[in-house]
């Protein structure tokens, strides 16, 4: 095992719904599964039902509370939270439309889609701030902090969590920040030209970086606090204008203290949806390997 401590995330998206089938736009409407959106969350449950999880984080949507359900019955002492961070871009006007009615909308009234619903500024913010809240309560300091390994008591393993989520976080989280910005490597550059698919199932790993003295953490007490504080368990909707601009500051000034690498080592894997014969909205083939 490395010295440096690492956290291993596996993100899914929500099972199939209705208005996946029928390309509407559901943003933070809060629709079902359909029968094939059932199977799949059983499916990809059955998937992960071996692998250790320390804790599972999804959205309060009711397709991505379903979708995490279907995975908790498999790890029954697995703590299970909700977030709101979590949850679709809003899609304000065009919540509820289909592609081609929202295409026809914004041409008719001039604008683009960054015009309708939740600012991209204010999506990008809350989801960088589940992602620093995740690292500051996940990622270990140092190997004696690492969690001691079911199967074998003594020996330390890495932790593992689990993220249910929507294709739009998905992609803010892993493609933006996770790639973007933190320049995280890419095993499969390939596989990313695609959308996250219903059920997917995404690993990525963070550690630190190694400090030129040590491979201590490189954040202190008091950064890990102000992580958690900024923005988070927030359900009144957005800041005003000056509180805002100095979480989006506080925030940068803590990711600048932070140094992060790691890799993205699947991307968008729906290999288990095989097992019961059923295809993920969109899909031309199902994925041929498994991780």
């Amino acid at each position: 095992m490395s010295s440096r401590p690492q956290l291993h995330v596996t993100v899914i998206r929500h099972a199939e719904t209705n208005s996946n089938l029928n390309h509407i736009l559901q943003g933070q409407i809060d629709t079902k599964l359909n029968k094939t959106g059932r199977e799949q969350a059983e499916s990809v449950g059955r998937r992960l039902r071996k692998v250790k999880i320390d804790h599972i984080y999804t959205s309060d949507l009711t397709r991505s509370k379903k979708t995490a359900e279907a995975i908790a019955k498999h790890h029954p002492d697995t703590p299970v939270t909700t977030d709101i961070r979590l949850r679709e871009k809003d899609s304000g006007r065009l919540s509820g439309l289909s592609i081609q009615q929202s295409l026809d909308l914004i041409k008719n009234e001039g604008l683009t889609w960054d015009d309708y619903g939740e600012p991209d500024d204010d999506f990008r913010y809350r989801v960088v701030d589940f992602f620093n809240d995740i690292i500051a309560t996940h990622l270990p300091k140092s190997s004696s902090d690492l969690p001691s390994s079911p199967k074998q008591p003594g020996k330390k393993r890495n932790p593992h969590i689990v993220i249910v989520s929507h294709g739009g976080v998905i992609n803010k989280l892993v493609k933006e920040h996770i790639i973007m910005d933190l320049g995280f490597n890419v095993n499969d550059y390939l596989s990313m030209k695609y959308k996250a698919k219903n059920t997917s199932v995404t690993k990525f790993t963070v550690r630190r970086k190694k400090s030129s003295s040590d491979d201590s953490v490189n954040m202190d007490d008091d950064d890990a606090k102000s992580v958690v504080s900024v923005g988070s368990n927030s359900s009144s909707g957005k800041d005003d204008d000056n509180n805002s601009e100095k979480a989006m500051s506080t925030r940068r000034d803590i990711e600048r203290k932070v140094r992060l690498e790691g890799e993205v080592g699947l991307w968008s894997c729906v290999s288990h949806l095989t097992s019961i014969g059923k295809r993920t909205h969109g899909d031309s083939q199902i994925d041929e390997f498994v991780h």
